[in-house]
């Protein structure tokens, strides 16, 4: 494996050839569109991807979208709460994917991983002491049908299945091509519902964000928008439930602390902004020797660390609940619709990388968006073991018949995933992480 030493330099000679020819091409303060070439663009960041032939229709997207829809009517009129698991609660390894107010009708959303072939949910029901529903019902094309089967019976408590942990791991060099490790920036984040049918006060969406890794060398700052969420739908403030870092002032020069108020976006959706600078966020807010500056090593990152007081440090973890007043966008309420970005900076511009579908939004400000098939940011339905320092996530080029790097095992890669779109087995690359090019679990 190649030194630390060996990894940055062959990081930065990336982003410095990628960077003498983007600047001419992209010139974003001081050219028009007359002077960006689109198909030279394209195909120098496509040069720079790791996996040669991807498919030019991919989508890069590895979730997929239940819809199920609770038909209580018949049940005694009182509110329930409906939750929804992957498997009989009472068992140890059972995840919550979901949790609604009912009473009545209504349409629950969630999002499951598209590799998962379940054919079948455990689904609760509980209200007025009296539990409506309490067993397994049948998945069909991603769509599912609830009403009460039986008698009501004694509400009783069920064991706590904890919800699951998506990951979004992004790349800082946005427009420029980069190393492809995605792990500049790497955060964790699970979602909980509390009805208000549950807690006797109001709609409740806690959104959690463990701020696992940092691998770039940039000013990284991060937001979050609710997409399709309008300040109608939702209170004028959110709490902070529990804080793992504070917002540094002095980076993203016209993004500022919250405080506790929500931020409507350009698009008119609202938006928490997260933290101003990433480093600063996961390492407790170190400042440099001056008291002023704060340090940017990779954090998180490097199997082997030469500084580990820099270089290491325990993930970060705040909690975001905001109250919704619209019961039915509660409901419905995914990650499929949380639009989690960072912010860098480039040629006197700054930039948002966006996840799937969300890539080219202007949520903060205009920046220009000329944008090519190439990811540079995912979201994985797990706690994925993001590639060490430099590592490729994988590699392939024209005439190999094989794949390298972080996930290359083969038909199950991140190569044959990321050349054909359709590739079933490949859906479920992340789950073959190769020892010793990833990071450990954190």
């Amino acid at each position: 494996m190649p030194t630390n030493k060996d990894i940055t330099l062959m990081k930065h000679k990336t982003i410095l050839a990628f960077s003498a020819i983007a600047t001419f091409l992209v010139s974003i303060s001081s050219c028009t569109n007359n002077y960006f070439d689109q198909d030279r663009y394209e195909e120098l960041v496509t040069s720079t991807f790791p996996v040669a032939d991807i498919d030019s229709l991919h989508d890069w997207n590895l979730l997929t979208t239940v819809i199920a829809t609770i038909d209580l009517s018949s049940a005694p009129s009182a509110g329930y709460v409906v939750d929804i698991y992957d498997k009989n609660p009472s068992d140890a390894s059972a995840y919550k994917l979901a949790t609604g107010g009912v009473n009545g009708n209504a349409v629950l959303n969630f999002n499951l991983p598209r590799d998962s072939k379940m054919t079948q949910l455990y689904v609760t029901a509980t209200g007025g002491g009296k539990r409506v529903v309490d067993s397994y019902f049948p998945l069909y094309d991603n769509i599912m049908f609830v009403s009460p089967n039986g008698k009501p019976a004694e509400a009783s408590a069920n064991p706590k299945a904890p919800v699951m942990e998506y990951t979004y791991c992004f790349e800082e060099t946005f427009p420029e091509g980069g190393d492809f490790d995605f792990n500049d920036c790497v955060m964790g984040v699970s979602m909980e519902k509390s009805p208000k049918e549950q807690n006797g006060k109001a709609d409740y969406l806690d959104i959690t964000i463990r701020l696992r890794a940092v691998g770039g060398y940039k000013t990284i700052a991060a937001s979050m928008r609710l997409a399709n969420i309008s300040p109608a739908m939702v209170s004028d403030t959110f709490a902070i439930t529990r804080k793992g870092w504070d917002f540094f002032q002095y980076a993203v020069d016209y993004l500022e602390d919250p405080q506790g108020v929500m931020k409507q976006s350009r698009t008119s959706d609202v938006r928490i902004d997260l933290f101003n600078d990433a480093h600063f966020a996961i390492n407790g807010g170190k400042l440099d020797e001056s008291g002023t500056m704060v340090p940017h090593p990779c954090i998180n990152t490097n199997a082997e660390t030469t500084n580990p007081s820099l270089e290491k440090a325990g993930p970060r973890t705040s909690t975001y609940r905001i109250e919704f007043k619209d019961k039915e966008a509660f409901n419905s309420f995914t990650f499929s619709d949380l639009d989690l970005f960072i912010i860098t900076g480039y040629n006197a511009n700054y930039y948002e990388t966006h996840t799937v579908p969300f890539f080219g939004l202007q949520v903060l400000k205009t920046y220009p968006t000329n944008i090519n098939y190439v990811p540079w940011a995912l979201v994985i339905p797990d706690v994925f073991q993001y590639p060490v320092e430099g590592m490729q996530i994988c590699k392939y080029s024209s005439g190999l018949n094989y794949y390298e790097g972080a996930y290359q095992l083969g038909q199950y890669s991140f190569g044959a995933w990321a050349r054909d779109r359709n590739n079933i087995s490949a859906r479920s690359w992340y789950r073959f992480p190769q020892a010793k090019m990833v990071y450990p679990l954190n």
